[in-house]
């Protein structure tokens, strides 16, 4: 008779898309009544400050060169996805523009093709329009396009870097994430970061459905090994807080993994 599985297992055939917004906008939902605001404008000059606060500079010049390869191209891809959600909320035209334009060569550079991206000039187009909700629907679409792409079974090969994507936008949400939890750091606002399960169905999914190829490559392996320390600190009860000590380990850790994919911005 087959044994039930763990309860703590959690199996996926594809990981989920996982957005920083959902994080952002829980954050706001908490603050907006100590901070009076009750629009998205309101909110701008903060996220001007938090994207030129923790951007990152996707050129392909920074993750093409010597020891660089698919892996970091694909965490690079979705660091700066997230940097796009973040320059779109803090209503800056310029810089989701360039966001937009080093995900696209990003992308390109893995092989996605002109039909996948044709929503890069959409989002272009939405953000000097500013008409920021069809720009955000854009950039959600352009990154499903994508990962369409590198999930279809016609590319071979290209399956494990959807993965990568996904999570190299979960390490740059996370960063940005924790050091706005930081600042504001109160008990309630800090259960946003309550993520238990979410943890651990990236690590079951990394160590179980990744290639040795990729599984054992140095910038995944310092993520696998972050794993378990990550899921204790952020597995708390539905009331429960996140220390502020955790909070700013957690900030150090995403810091850290996103340097070693990108490097300081120009």
């Amino acid at each position: 008779m087959a044994q039930d599985a763990p309860k703590d297992r959690i199996t996926i055939v594809e990981l989920p898309q996982i957005s920083v917004v959902d994080k952002l906008l829980s954050i706001e939902q908490s603050l907006a009544a100590v901070k009076k605001r009750t629009t998205e404008e309101a909110w701008a000059d903060d996220y001007n400050r938090l994207y030129n606060r923790f951007r990152r500079d996707g050129t392909l010049s920074k993750v093409t060169g010597e020891g660089k390869d698919n892996v970091y191209l694909a965490l690079a891809l979705g660091i700066k996805a997230s940097d796009a959600i973040v320059a779109l909320k803090a209503r800056n035209v310029e810089t989701l523009k360039a966001s937009a334009d080093q995900v696209e060569a990003l992308a390109r550079q893995l092989g996605v093709t002109d039909a996948e991206l044709a929503m890069t000039a959409s989002v272009r187009r939405y953000a000097e329009d500013r008409k920021w909700f069809d720009a955000f629907m854009a950039l959600g679409r352009l990154q499903r396009n994508v990962l369409a792409y590198l999930r279809d079974p016609r590319n071979e090969g290209k399956l494990p870097l959807a993965s990568l994507v996904i999570i190299g936008g979960w390490m740059q949400g996370g960063r940005c994430v924790t050091a706005v939890v930081d600042e504001e750091y109160s008990a309630y606002v800090s259960n946003v970061l309550r993520e238990g399960r979410l943890v651990t169905l990236l690590k079951n999914y990394v160590e179980e459905r990744l290639p040795p190829n990729i599984l054992n490559h140095p910038a995944v392996q310092e993520l696998v090994a972050k794993f378990p320390e990550i899921h204790r600190r952020v597995d708390i009860g539905f009331e429960d807080a996140v220390s502020q000590e955790d909070v700013r380990w957690l900030h150090q850790v995403f810091d850290q993994l996103v340097r070693d994919v990108l490097p300081e911005p120009n």
